[in-house]
């Protein structure tokens, strides 16, 4: 009987390693340490988390202060698809490739409230400054975020032994990066109810650098560790400066000659900054002066989860 794969991608996936390993006869078998390609297919359930933080000074003139704050927002976990291969076209040389994709959105809610403005400031009365408290609207707002990432490394095994293999390489990494936010408020005796939309996309290349080390401590298990890094500044997908690194552990079990089983931990992390001034001509009746500021924006994108699948060898 068919089965219908309707719930998650791990369930799926768990169906198909346990059918392959119960139709797989139970004596030992004879492993082909030359097959040139392995292909992966994981269910990854990953976190993402986006981390904004402003740093820097400002000043108007006679008296400069230094500022700092930041938040991060949690979207959650969700289970993606995810691929990897690699393809040894000699004993030393090897493509390897990976793909994964992350797309999330959260919502938001800020209850109304009642401010008392006068109260935030010391000199009262200020002129235009309420006296008495005034209703804070309820704000509603959406996120989301959606990525993907696919890359293609060569890769020369500086160490290649029958137990251990050692490779280091270069590649390229193609990136589609997008963020999106909504939000609506409600309507008091002072506000207008409005909306307000805003979203940011990136797509581009960049060249980067990888390594990949693989254990065979027995005839049927693999333990493989993977890392890749770029710099932004490299390519042509982000005007900002910053990184990506990546980081990944899988270890297998093969079923057979040709199948094999996996689990995994995969993390990257995107981190971009940039420089901005800006100046404000102050508030008179408050007696201050114009300030200038300058400083840093910082944001991190940060993902990391378990994964499980099924590997194929030919």
């Amino acid at each position: 009987m068919p089965v219908r794969c309707n719930r998650s991608l791990v369930l799926c996936i768990s169906l198909l390693a346990a059918g392959t390993a119960l139709a797989l006869p139970a004596q030992a078998q004879q492993f082909d340490p030359d097959r040139r390609l392995h292909l992966r297919l994981s269910a990854f359930n990953p976190e993402a988390s986006v981390r904004l933080r402003g740093d820097g000074e400002a000043t108007n003139g006679a008296r400069t202060e230094d500022f700092a704050a930041g938040e991060t927002l949690d979207f959650g976990s969700e289970w993606r698809p995810r691929g990897a291969f690699a393809y040894q076209f000699s004993e030393r040389q090897a493509l390897v490739g990976n793909y994964y994709d992350y797309e999330r959105e959260r919502d938001w809610s800020v209850g109304g409230d009642w401010l008392n403005p006068a109260g935030l400031i010391e000199v009262v009365p200020v002129p235009g400054v309420p006296a008495e408290p005034v209703q804070v609207p309820t704000i509603e707002l959406d996120g989301k975020l959606r990525f993907a990432l696919a890359s293609l490394n060569y890769e020369y095994s500086v160490v290649s032994t029958d137990a251990l293999t050692w490779g280091v390489g270069l590649g390229v990494t193609h990136a589609r990066l997008q963020a999106r936010g909504n939000g609506s408020w409600s309507g008091t005796a002072e506000i207008d109810p409005g909306t307000a939309t805003g979203e940011w996309k990136k797509t581009g290349w960049s060249p980067g650098v990888h390594t990949r080390l693989t254990w065979r401590p027995a005839e049927r298990w693999n333990v493989g560790l993977e890392g890749q890094y770029l710099d932004t500044r490299w390519g042509d997908f982000l005007d900002e400066r910053g990184h990506f690194e990546r980081a990944g552990l899988i270890v297998e079990y093969r079923v057979s000659d040709r199948v094999g089983v996996h689990v995994g931990y995969d993390w990257f992390r995107l981190k971009l900054r940039d420089d901005y001034v800006a100046d404000f001509e102050g508030a008179a009746v408050l007696g201050i002066d114009p300030v200038d500021v300058a400083g840093t924006l910082t944001g991190q994108v940060k993902v990391h989860g378990p994964m499980a699948g099924v590997t194929f060898h030919f």
